[in-house]
């Protein structure tokens, strides 16, 4: 049940990727190699411990800040927020891609990341260059119909997170810390 609640949420977080490269063609560092598709599936068919050099040793959470911040100059901040993303999950599961009978998880890093989850979309949607222009854009810009597509699948991520940290949370007889913030003072949880 735990795996198929992490290949959910990192399917999930693959279409984000897709779509993200969709509505920002130029961000993609390899365009010129492959495919949106196979860059794609490049990035998740690597361990989410993959080397990346100027992330090694960074948490997820901190790597997602440095993709949407402003004196950070990369040519693909997708593939920056999506590989912080990846890494910030991965840590809510303990690091595990397996799962046996003795295996436990925490509830509580499993809520947190669902929090977390909410903070990187929030952050997507505001966080803006000097001049003023979206990081990355996703939903909509200016002057045009918006694409809830972005929204549905982060709420797919948000609610699997959730689940699983309420059935962890049942299961061992634990209660989970809620935490209630504004969006103005979002802050990434531990994990």
């Amino acid at each position: 049940m735990i795996e198929l609640h992490q290949q959910a949420v990192m399917q999930d977080l693959k279409q984000l990727m897709v779509k993200l490269y969709h509505r920002n063609p130029l961000q993609r560092f390899d365009k010129e190699k492959r495919s949106i598709e196979e860059s794609v599936e490049l990035v998740f068919k690597r361990s989410y411990k993959y080397g990346y050099s100027h992330w090694e040793g960074l948490p997820g959470t901190e790597i997602i800040h440095l993709s949407l911040d402003n004196e950070y100059h990369v040519n693909d901040r997708i593939l920056t927020f999506i590989v912080g993303v990846r890494k910030m999950l991965m840590a809510s599961y303990g690091n595990h891609t397996d799962f046996y009978y003795l295996i436990s998880l925490n509830e509580q890093k499993l809520y947190n990341s669902a929090r977390n989850i909410e903070v990187a979309a929030w952050m997507l949607s505001e966080k803006r260059d000097h001049l003023g222009q979206l990081f990355i854009s996703s939903d909509s810009v200016e002057d045009e119909t918006r694409n809830l597509s972005f929204q549905r699948l982060i709420g797919k991520m948000i609610a699997t997170q959730d689940n699983l940290a309420s059935i962890i949370s049942h299961k061992e007889g634990r209660l989970i810390k809620t935490i209630m913030f504004k969006a103005a003072t979002m802050v990434f949880l531990p994990i």
